[in-house]
Order: structure tokens, then C-alpha cells, then sequence
């Protein structure tokens, strides 16, 4: 059924040869790998395995929207090797080095060895791959897996037999337990045997009961984890911290670009070129499983996330790359030129392996070159935590409000951000008025630091209290996270923008709280500044929201209108507060968004020349709806 033109012999030059490709991918995902720091997914990660406990493991991945495969290995290895970025990392690398070397397995076993060569250059040289071979998630492995249960599905199709169907099996229940994606590469697999079992002039045709095996064996060996899987999808189907990506054709160009670096006529050429078309029916089978595979996932992805639920991330494409890189390389196999040009006294097929290897190296190239293009820097917290710690001394206390998952946390373990005179606001949710008593406790400290999220009422209480009778000495942000010192004595008044075009006149009353009931009215005065003209694009958005930031209890919005640069406008805005809206703290906050795309316009705190990013909301003041 797969034909294979590989020779029963290897020279010793094409072990060393294929040795030191794979070594040259390994050096390429792993140089420098500590330099960038790591970013939200990967600090979840680090928290995710670290208690020593698989039982609180389990209930961590439990609660985002993975299986628990990979976090399991890794926590086994971070018993040995620490939880240090390289720590964290190598591991991914090194599953990313099994992928390759299983796609030059498969290339070798489905066509020939220079197949299996070309595929593994241009799969270890993609930015895709070399992206996620270096961070501390799932994707390598899942790729990894995505070959290697490939490879077992043609070992178990060729010649079937209990023990090949039951390796097949488990590769696919490893699949299943590393990412959810893998059911697609699995129901590629699973296409493919039905379309050539039935279709398939063999004896094959005969043997249909053995179709079936392997797969009620994975899904057998899946059923334990079936209903956290049910409970992931209904709760949170995309994730707790992934932001929805819609299904347009601006989504599968990206993808696209990614898959090619934006180069796609380079790969489309060898099939042009050469022979590849022609000999497309000697390798029928062959080519039906490669397209298969490369299409299968990215649709059917893209299909739930339309009609379904938003679950669609292009990294959870990854398992489909080996494909896409062994279809390229089968047509970069088989270029040839026509028998009738005149070369001279130089053979055709020589200058047919030439034009292979300059289009291979062009390739590789282009994939090379555009990494830093498709995939920028992940955010610099370590840099900004490491800036931050430098002038602070031993025992300045530090306000701070970190997520347990978050990078702030990962370095601030690592680091010591925390360290000396310290008050944690992580472990519940304050009222305004605890965070006014916990805060005042630090009245007769010379020097106080926050390390707060930007996007809570608590945040921005803090350093409302803090901006009255102090000035500031130090600030920097990153993320949704800013680092801020203020000094007893002096003044320097927190300034706000939105997005550099209008300016909030006034000082931030976030440590004031306002009284009001349910069932009344309550209006508030804001001045705004154009920092230049403002077309009638832009609307105000005034909103009471809960303690908990989730719930909306009243809103006004109206559009700004158009201004001319340095205009002062007055707005004074009237919330109905509903009779129904519970009793409570609430807070009230301010957005500036594009009518027509509902985008929101920055919050940059610019009380010096270099603005710091404060989210997209500006909390006004506190609000106390009673009853």
C-alpha cells in the first residue's frame, strides 16, 4: 500500500550526515535559550508543577483546558533539574529533536532517504517548529507524537498485527493526553485507512475488521479522563487566559504565512518543475495520507471555532507541520529537467540535484530569516523585574498583587521581589475599605513599591492613596503589571492619557468612595483634554462594575464627538442603578473605544516623558450601592 523506494542499506557518510542535521536543528532550538524570558503560558506552566503533589497537579491542569501528558513528564523532571527557564525549556527541545528524527523515518519509509533528508531540513529550519522547540509547552511534543503515531499507523497498515495495532494505539492515546489537536491527526489517520480500505484493489479489503482495533483501544485508554475533558470544553473551551481568535480568511492567511514564511510560490515550484505530479499515482496512498493529515486538523479547527466554540490557536495546528514539510520535500525530490535540453557535457540529473539544493537552501533561508518576522520577542520580565529590584533596598516595603501563574510570580520565586517589609493582596478579594486600612499601616514607611495588575480596583485604590502625600521615585510596567515607587514628601500627581489622544484632567479619586442605592441615579463630572483633533469615531464609556471586575450592574455610553486639538470637554455622565442590582463595593471605570470596532484606546500614565501602559480602563472611584 506504501511504496517505498529506500535502498535496505545505509552508509556510514549518510548516518553521519543525518546525525549532524539533527544536531544542527537541536543547536538551533536550544542557542541562547535562556534569553528571553518567559511569557504567560509558560510561567502557568512552571506553577502548574510545582507543588510536589501529582494530586495538586492534576487539579491545576484540570482547571485550563489541556490534558495532563506533558505536565506529568515535566513535573517528573523538574524534581531532578529545578524549575529554571532552561529547566523548563530543554525538555522541548529535546522532544522537538524526536519529531525530526521520526519525520526522517517516515520520509525514508514512505518514499526514499534523500525525501526523508529534505523533509528533516526543512521541518528542523521552520519558525513554527523552532518557535515552540524552544518554549515550555505542549506543542513540541505534540508534534513529536503526531509523527511517531504516524510512522506506527503505516507500520501497523503495511502489515498488521496485534502488536503493531496496540503500539499504534498507545501513540494514540498519548496524543489525546498531550493536546486535544491530536484527535484531528488521529481522524486523519482514520480517513485515510477507511478511503483505502474500501477503495483499495488489495487484499487489504478483506482484513476490515481489523480496522477498527486500535482506535477502541485509545479511546478506551481516554476514558478516565472523559469527563474532565466534557467539563474543560464546557467551561472554557479555549482557555482561561487565550484570547479568541475569529475563523476569516485574514485567520487562515496568517496561518498560511506562518506554514510558508510568505514565500509559498518557493514551495509550490518543485512541483512544477519536475516529475512529482506524474509519479503522484505510483505514490497515490502515500500523497491521499500527507494531504490528509497537512488539511485535516487546521479545518476542522477552524470549522469548530465558527460554529461551535473559540477554540482555534494556530499553535495548536503544529501537529500537521511534518506533514506539509514532507509533501515539499517529495516534490523537491523529483525535480527534472527535460531530456532534450542542451546542458552541455553536464548530466541533467546533476544540474537537477543542483537546482534541488539551491532551492532547498533558499528555502531554509527564508524560514530562517523570517522568524523574528512571524514570532516577536516574548515580554522582558525578567529585565524589567531585575531593573526594578536593583534600586530597592533590603527592607522598602512592597505592595503587590500577583497571580500565582503569572511571569510577576515566576520571577518574584526566582528573584525575591517580595522580600523584606511586604503586603500581599493576592489571597482574596478586599473591600475599599480593608485595602485603606491595609495600605495606611504603611503611612510611616520612607519608601513604598507596588507591583500591582493594572486591570483590578484594588490596583488602582493603592496607588491613588499612595499618589496623595508621596512622589514618585520609580516606574516601569510590563504586561498588565506595573512597578512603581513612591517616596514620602513632595508631590508628582499620577497623570493619565488614552492612547495619546485625549488627556484625563484631574487627580485619580480612586481611593474615594461614593454612596449611592439601588433603584437612583448617580452622575459624575470628568474633564477630558484633546491631545489632538479627534474625529467622531470615538465613544465614552462609563460603567459600574463589582468587586470581582466580572459584573457590568450599570452602564452610560455616548458618543465624544468631534474636537479640535488642546479642546477642554465637560461630559457629565448619569448612571440608572437597576433596583436589582445587589448591595455592595463597585467601582466605577472609564473607557475611550472606537464606535465601529469597539477597540479601546490605551491607559498610559504619563507623568513623565516615557508613558507606562495601565491597560485600557481608567478606575475612577469606589462606589458603595446600599440598600
Amino acid at each position: 500500500m506504501f511504496r517505498s523506494a529506500s535502498h535496505p542499506t545505509k552508509s556510514n557518510a549518510a548516518i553521519l550526515f543525518i546525525a549532524g542535521l539533527l544536531l544542527f536543528a537541536f543547536l538551533l532550538a536550544t542557542v541562547d535559550l535562556r534569553r528571553e524570558s518567559l511569557w504567560n503560558d509558560e510561567a502557568w506552566t512552571a506553577w502548574a508543577i510545582r507543588s510536589p503533589y501529582v494530586r495538586d497537579l492534576l487539579q491545576r491542569v484540570e482547571g485550563d483546558v489541556h490534558p495532563p501528558l506533558y505536565f506529568l513528564l515535566l513535573g517528573g523532571l523538574d524534581r531532578f533539574a529545578g524549575d529554571s527557564v532552561l529547566a523548563l525549556r530543554w525538555p522541548s527541545a529535546l522532544f522537538s529533536l524526536i519529531g525530526l528524527a521520526a519525520t526522517y523515518a517516515l520520509g525514508k519509509r514512505l518514499f526514499d532517504r534523500r525525501t526523508g533528508i529534505i523533509a528533516l531540513i526543512l521541518l528542523g529550519t521552520a519558525s513554527f517548529f523552532v518557535y515552540y522547540a524552544r518554549e515550555a509547552r505542549m506543542y513540541s511534543l505534540l508534534m513529536a507524537l503526531a509523527v511517531l503515531a504516524t510512522l506506527l499507523y503505516v507500520r501497523w497498515r503495511a502489515k498488521p498485527s496485534l502488536w503493531r495495532a496496540f503500539a499504534y494505539s498507545l501513540a494514540m492515546t498519548a496524543l489525546l493526553y498531550t493536546q486535544y489537536a491530536g484527535i484531528f491527526i488521529i481522524a486523519s489517520h482514520l480517513l485515510h485507512a477507511i478511503v483505502t480500505q474500501f477503495f483499495s484493489r488489495t487484499q487489504l479489503r478483506a482484513k476490515w475488521y481489523r480496522l477498527p482495533l486500535p482506535y477502541i483501544v485509545a479511546a478506551i485508554l481516554f476514558l478516565p479522563w472523559l469527563p474532565t475533558f466534557i467539563k474543560q470544553m464546557h467551561s472554557n473551551p479555549n482557555g482561561p487566559l487565550a484570547i479568541p481568535v475569529p475563523t476569516n480568511w485574514a485567520t487562515v492567511a496568517a496561518l498560511i504565512l506562518i506554514l510558508t514564511g510568505g514565500n509559498w510560490g518557493l514551495m509550490v515550484v518543485p512541483f512544477v518543475l519536475g516529475t512529482a505530479i506524474p509519479k503522484m499515482r505510483q505514490y497515490s496512498s502515500t500523497i491521499l495520507l500527507l494531504i490528509v493529515w497537512l488539511l485535516v486538523t487546521p479545518i476542522s479547527l477552524l470549522a469548530l471555532n465558527m460554529w461551535f466554540a473559540p477554540i482555534y490557536q494556530v499553535r495548536y495546528t503544529i501537529g500537521m507541520l511534518p506533514a506539509g514539510a514532507l509533501l515539499v520535500a517529495y516534490g523537491l525530490r523529483h525535480i527534472g529537467l527535460p531530456q532534450g535540453l542542451p546542458t552541455g557535457k553536464i548530466p541533467i540529473r546533476l544540474i537537477a540535484s543542483g537546482v534541488t539544493i539551491v532551492l532547498v537552501a533558499w528555502l531554509t533561508y527564508v524560514q530562517l530569516t523570517m522568524f523574528s518576522e512571524l514570532w516577536p520577542p516574548k515580554p522582558a520580565w525578567e529585565t524589567t523585574i531585575r531593573s526594578m529590584i536593583s534600586p530597592r533596598k533590603l527592607l522598602d516595603a512592597t505592595i503587590s498583587d500577583m497571580a500565582a501563574y503569572s511571569p510577576a510570580a515566576y520571577y518574584d520565586r526566582q528573584l525575591g521581589v517580595r522580600r523584606g517589609v511586604g503586603l500581599d493582596l493576592s489571597w482574596r478579594l478586599q473591600t475599599p475599605e480593608e485595602v485603606h486600612k491595609l495600605v495606611s499601616k504603611l503611612d510611616s514607611e520612607p519608601s513604598v513599591w507596588i507591583v500591582l495588575p493594572v486591570n483590578t480596583a484594588k490596583s488602582w485604590q493603592v496607588a491613588a492613596q499612595l499618589d496623595q502625600n508621596r512622589s514618585i521615585g520609580y516606574r516601569s510596567g510590563l504586561g498588565n503589571m506595573v512597578f512603581y515607587r513612591f517616596d514620602r514628601g513632595g508631590s508628582t500627581d499620577l497623570q493619565f492619557e488614552f492612547g495619546q489622544r485625549l488627556h484625563y484632567n484631574g487627580k485619580l479619586l480612586a481611593d474615594q468612595e461614593l454612596s449611592t442605592q439601588a433603584g437612583q441615579q448617580l452622575c459624575v463630572n470628568i474633564t477630558l483634554e484633546t491631545l489632538e483633533d479627534v474625529d467622531n469615531s470615538f465613544s465614552v464609556g462609563l460603567h459600574l462594575v463589582d468587586i470581582t471586575g466580572n459584573v457590568n450592574a450599570a452602564q452610560w455610553d455616548n458618543g465624544f464627538g468631534p474636537h479640535k486639538a488642546h479642546e477642554t470637554v465637560a461630559l457629565a455622565p448619569c448612571l440608572n442603578i437597576p433596583q436589582s442590582v445587589p448591595t455592595g463595593p463597585y467601582h466605577l471605570e472609564l473607557t475611550i473605544y472606537n464606535w465601529s470596532t469597539l477597540e479601546r484606546l490605551p491607559v498610559l500614565e504619563t507623568s513623565i516623558r516615557t508613558p507606562v501602559a495601565w491597560g485600557d480602563v481608567l478606575m475612577m472611584q469606589a462606589v458603595d450601592v446600599k440598600p
